[in-house]
Formats: C-alpha cells, sequence, structure tokens
C-alpha cells in the first residue's frame, strides 16, 4: 500500500514527502529512499525525547508491527538507561479512524495496560487524538513524533535552499508529465501554505483536516 502511494505522490512535483505512519516508516521507510529522489521523512516512536526528559521508566504504545520490527528495536537498544515498556492497544487505531468526529466514543481503559510508568510514548500517529486522555489515565507525560518529523523536515527543506516557509514553492518545480504540470496550475491558484487532498479519502481527509487544525486553507 505505502509503494502504491508513493508512485501515485511521485507523479506530482514534490519538494519532499513525511510518512505520517509509525508503522510504514519501520517497514517501509528504507526502501521508498532508496527507490525516490525526493526526501522521505518517517515518524517513529518519540523514546528518546521521554528519556531526555528523566523517564527512566517508558511505556510505548504502538501496533504490533511497529513493536515487533527490527527498526524498533533498534531504537530501544539506543536507551539503555531506561526501561522500555512496549505494548500494542487491540484495534485501537482502527477505533480511532472509525470514530475519529465522535473520539468520545472511543473506549481506552479496557485497551490500556495498568502499569506504572514515568512517560507514554504514542508510537502510532492515530493515538495522538486521545493523548489528553492517555496522558490523565496514567498520570504523566505522553510524547509523540510530531515534532521531530517536523524539525526533520524543515532542515531537510532548509539545506535544499528553501526558506521555513517552504510551501510557497508549491507548484515552481519542473514539470515532467501532463498531469503534474496540469496540477501544478491549479496548485498556483491556491493560497500559499494550502493543504491539498487527493484519492479516496481526500473528502473525509480534508473534513478532519478542517475539525482538528482549524482553517479553511485547503482543496
Amino acid at each position: 500500500m505505502a509503494e502504491e502511494a508513493f508512485a501515485k505522490l511521485s507523479e506530482y512535483p514534490l519538494k519532499a514527502a513525511v510518512i505520517a505512519c509509525n508503522t510504514v516508516t519501520a517497514e517501509a521507510a528504507a526502501q521508498l529512499r532508496a527507490e525516490y529522489p525526493f526526501p522521505v521523512v518517517g515518524v517513529e516512536p518519540a523514546i528518546r525525547p521521554a528519556v531526555l526528559s528523566g523517564a527512566r521508566r517508558v511505556l510505548v504504545l504502538a501496533t504490533g508491527a511497529t513493536l515487533s520490527s527490527p527498526r524498533f528495536r533498534r531504537l530501544c537498544s539506543q536507551f539503555s538507561e531506561a526501561e522500555i515498556l512496549p505494548f500494542a492497544p487491540e484495534s485501537l487505531a482502527r477505533d480511532i479512524e472509525e470514530n475519529i468526529f465522535r473520539l468520545e466514543e472511543v473506549e481506552l481503559s479496557r485497551r490500556l495496560p495498568r502499569v506504572a510508568c514515568d512517560a507514554v510514548v504514542l508510537g502510532c500517529t492515530h493515538y495522538i487524538y486521545l493523548k489528553k486522555r492517555i496522558e490523565e489515565f496514567y498520570g504523566c507525560p505522553a510524547f509523540d513524533g510530531n515534532a521531530g518529523a517536523a524539525k526533520r523536515l524543515s532542515s531537510l527543506l532548509q539545506n535544499e535552499g528553501f526558506s521555513p516557509r517552504f510551501a510557497q514553492f508549491i507548484g515552481t518545480a519542473d514539470h515532467q508529465t501532463q498531469k503534474t504540470n496540469i496540477c501544478s496550475k491549479k496548485f498556483q491558484k491556491k493560497p500559499k501554505n494550502a493543504a491539498i487532498f487527493i484519492e479516496k479519502a481526500k473528502n473525509k481527509n480534508k473534513k478532519v483536516f478542517l475539525t482538528f487544525f482549524n482553517t479553511n486553507k485547503c482543496s
């Protein structure tokens, strides 16, 4: 599925791409980076900031695929000073996605392990929507990889000569196909920093974006 998505994305004049999924990052980031010419930024469980905060008992909530991946094991091996407690909440990501506009209906208590910890790492981008509830459940801070991914993306684009407001460059790249040319012309008519939604789930994704980010800058 990731390969199919990137094949579609590569038709557009991209400056970079972000894999907004811990599982896809764990299983496919290396392959995608080798295959495509633009920078690919991944999202990983934020164990480093959790440990740097002083936590010595860190609960990592993520999908089973993420937790069983060699990439996750390598990440954990870097932090011998902390006890890492991996746990995969059953069907939580799917439940969040299906109830994205009524998150109060997502039942947490039966899915979360009752363990003592100093910090919780949200190793799935879906879990971020319940961050406050998870923090209240454990009585400690929760960390996610969003800030790290955003910082990495900003650094990559600045190194390539783009300003932090890199979205202003949408639509100015060289065009290789008729489709990218048409799409780019459409982008140039949109407001700077506008979010673009494509493919089958575009309407739902647009609604989620508007709901949680409170903006009308999208198309």
